[in-house]
């Protein structure tokens, strides 16, 4: 049918010329006027020779013919091609450009003489009647004015103490006092409306008239106004004032924007509506042009007074060696702000030319708008600069619970407060360009595309914010459960198991969050958990010792063969437990070496420090001592070590063994004291060092090894002198020197060492080869 159509449209001229003709041939008629084309009337007209030449001719002809303006085809043939090319498309955007200029030149000359009849209007003006009409509400703007002033002085005091009270607190709470402030501001401005309505009514015996309620409206307005322009730079109270002007810049605009508010303001709500009442509507149209041209002059001259002004206070951060992004856009609007100023109130003025009442409504929505969006926005963006830079204070007494709470918090919540300081930006951004009609941002939402994406960075961020919130929490509670200052003292044990739950705690939770966060923003999450099982497959068949680490390290765990604090022996190596994860242990050695051991690697775990520890003293004497002398000595010696600073590391009494070996050269006595877990060694060089004392006092021989020296002789066989000292002069000066050098018997030694038991931070030290027991042959 639709060929049928096309083909028709182009022959049905033809065909109504030659219709008689047609039907004496073919007995077919063209189709009546009106009548829908089929496909029988194309077979109709493609069977007679006649028709069909014509509609040939006919076809030619529109081919090589251009069509009219403004038809279907025209249409088309300006549509844009897909497949032009750069040249084209550049030409196209230029030539669509200078049509704008064109455009805006005419709009521009159209508003010139417009401003022409406006100006007209001002021959008409009638001073005595507008004078006449605003007489009756001169004595209501003086009872308005008077209330105003005593609300001022009622004020004032409150206020300088709201200002005193926000120089210490938070961010939070001087924004609370500033909208206090605000709200007090408000109810003077209300309370002064009022007296001017009660006013108005008695000098009208009853309802107020028109003129006074024009005047009254428009105060209510201008003042609201001029109290969120007050809030936003707070001229008089700088303690309250949470944007960065100085108080000769925040008193110098409010000056000025609050007498612009209150010359527009008054004229468009009040004079205008005067004076067109008591005179002419070109005569309040001239009163409207003339105060617009006015202020349009003096924001033209402050805008060029103040450019440098604002432009180095722009500037001052890249000076000072910011190198941020922030630093170099605010640099770049400095140099251009002043242009982009003017050209907003030339547009405006323009604007408001061309449509005086519609485009007076559009310029005050929009202005209010972006008035409020940057009022509101530059608040929160300023409390969140301010908390991003003083970090969020924690109580002492926290403190004192949770030392690394504050450090915790104050490492997340500058980041989010960043990001949602971003988006306050943007949203301010975007709210000003959908007031001026520039993009709509409304309609973006509402769409499932916006709504998805929104949708998604929101649920997005509140699961980052659960999970934060989470981890601090899990992780001040084990901080506080680890503090031996509060609470129950924790053990090893739990020192232990804390320490590697919280590590377990945080990988997990960082990747519960992570696929939240991805499935949030639209992200499949299950190729990325496949992938990770078939990833974890290959790892656990590529890294079987990292597998046997693991399972060997969970078994120590569970057995519970060790813990943070205690020493131990791993495959040979003797140390301090410093670090111990489900993997490895590293272990600190008596001369400070840290070494990493893999689970995997071993075989055996010797603890010294598991509930409790014997020394065993082994105590070598000649032969030729009496043995019960000997274990006397070694009683004694125990009943002084309890006299010493290691006596708090012994549990026990000492376990006299007797005799545990008949050696090469001595007999060796053997005892055994117990001792807290880690501290035997302290006691040991403690005991020892008494046992040579005493042994010393009581004559009782310690053997050691002989050594015979021979000073060879000469070819006559006679050996050469040895010098010696005079026994006689010598032996006195000697055993004044021993005795200056030991103490009397049974005296505690002076010294409050531990003998090696814990180093300055209290820590236990590990045992050296030496010191071991089990690594040496002979005596304790």
């Amino acid at each position: 049918m639709m060929v049928a159509a096309i083909f028709f449209a182009q022959v049905s001229p033809v065909a109504a010329q030659s219709s008689t003709a047609a039907a004496n041939a073919s007995d077919t008629a063209s189709p009546q006027e009106g009548s829908e084309p089929s496909l029988d009337d194309l077979i109709s007209i493609l069977e007679n020779e006649e028709t069909r030449a014509k509609l040939l001719e006919s076809l030619k002809a529109a081919a090589y013919q251009a069509p009219e303006e403004g038809g279907e085809d025209g249409a088309l043939l300006d549509a844009p091609d897909p497949d032009r090319t750069l040249p084209a498309r550049i030409a196209e955007g230029v030539r669509s450009f200078i049509g704008s200029i064109g455009e805006t030149g005419s709009e521009v000359l159209a508003s010139v003489r417009s401003s022409g009849n406006l100006l007209s209007g001002a021959g008409s003006l009638d001073i005595p009647a507008i004078l006449e009409a605003v007489l009756p509400v001169g004595l209501v703007a003086i009872v308005v004015f008077f209330v105003l002033g005593l609300g001022r002085l009622v004020k004032a005091p409150i206020f300088r103490s709201l200002a005193e009270t926000s120089e210490h607190a938070s961010p939070l709470n001087k924004l609370l006092l500033l909208a206090l402030s605000g709200f007090i501001d408000a109810l003077s401005i209300v309370l002064s409306w009022a007296a001017g309505v009660v006013a108005a009514s008695v000098f009208a015996n009853g309802q107020p008239g028109f003129n006074q309620q024009l005047f009254l409206n428009a105060f209510l307005v201008i003042e609201m106004i001029k109290v969120s322009l007050g809030l936003f730079v707070s001229p008089n109270y700088p303690g309250l004032r949470l944007t960065p002007f100085s108080n000769r810049q925040a008193s110098y605009w409010y000056f000025w924007l609050s007498r612009f508010i209150s010359i527009l303001g008054y004229t468009f709500l009040f004079v205008a509506p005067v004076i067109r009442s008591a005179t002419t509507v070109q005569a309040a149209d001239a009163t409207r042009f003339i105060v617009v041209v006015i202020c349009v002059l003096i924001g033209i001259s402050l805008i060029l007074k103040n450019r440098g002004t604002v432009r180095e206070r722009l500037k001052r951060a890249k000076k000072e060696g910011d190198r941020s992004v922030g630093a170099h856009i605010n640099a770049f609007i400095g140099q251009i702000w002043w242009v982009v100023a003017i050209g907003f109130v030339l547009a405006a003025f323009i604007v408001w030319l061309r449509s005086p009442e519609e485009g007076l409504s559009f310029l005050t929505i929009g202005t209010l708008k972006t008035i409020a969006a940057m009022a509101v926005g530059g608040l929160i963006v300023s409390v969140l600069s301010r908390w991003i830079t003083s970090g969020i204070p924690i109580p002492e007494s926290v403190k004192d619970k949770l030392p690394l709470l504050e450090k915790r918090v104050n490492s997340f919540i500058p980041n989010a407060l960043t990001v949602i300081r971003v988006f306050v930006v943007i949203a301010v951004l975007a709210y000003v360009l959908e007031a001026w009609t520039l993009a709509s941002y409304s309609t973006w939402l509402a769409s499932d595309m916006g709504q998805s994406i929104v949708g998604g960075l929101i649920g997005a961020g509140i699961i980052l914010v659960i999970g934060v919130a989470i981890y601090i929490a899990v992780s001040s509670w084990i901080e506080y459960r680890l503090n031996p200052n509060y609470g129950t003292i924790p053990t090893a044990r739990e020192r232990t198991l804390l320490s590697l739950f919280r590590n377990a705690f945080t990988i997990t939770m960082v990747v519960v969050v992570a696929m939240l966060v991805l499935s949030q923003v639209g992200i499949d999450i299950a190729p990325l958990l496949a992938g990770a099982g078939v990833v974890g497959l290959a790892i656990g068949f590529g890294a079987q010792k990292f597998v046997q680490d693991i399972i060997t390290g969970a078994f120590i765990q569970i057995q519970n063969a060790m813990n943070e604090g205690d020493i131990v022996e791993v495959n040979g190596v003797t140390g301090t437990v410093e670090q111990l994860t489900v993997r490895s242990v590293g272990l600190r050695t008596i001369d400070g070496t840290w070494c990493l051991i893999p689970f995997s690697s071993v075989d055996q775990v010797a603890n010294y420090s598991k509930d409790f520890a014997y020394y065993v003293a082994d105590i070598g004497v000649a032969y030729r001592e009496d043995t019960a002398d000997v274990e006397a000595m070694m009683v004694d010696a125990f009943e002084e070590l309890k006299t010493t600073a290691v006596a708090d590391n012994l549990i026990g009494n000492m376990e006299m063994w007797g005799v545990q070996e008949l050696g090469d050269s001595a007999v060796v006595m053997r005892g055994r004291v117990m001792t807290k877990p880690g501290t035997q060694w302290g006691v040991g060089r403690a005991y020892r060092g008494i046992i040579k004392r005493m042994a010393d006092e009581r004559g009782i021989e310690i053997p050691f090894p002989h050594m015979t020296v021979w000073f060879g002789e000469d070819r006559k066989g006679n050996a050469p002198p040895i010098r010696m000292t005079d026994p006689e002069t010598s032996a006195p000066k000697i055993e004044a020197e021993r005795a200056d050098r030991l103490q009397p018997q049974g005296a505690a030694p002076s010294s409050s060492t531990d003998y090696g038991t814990s180093d300055v931070g209290g820590k236990t030290i590990p045992p050296g080869g030496g010191d071991v027991d089990a690594a040496g042959p002979g005596r304790g």
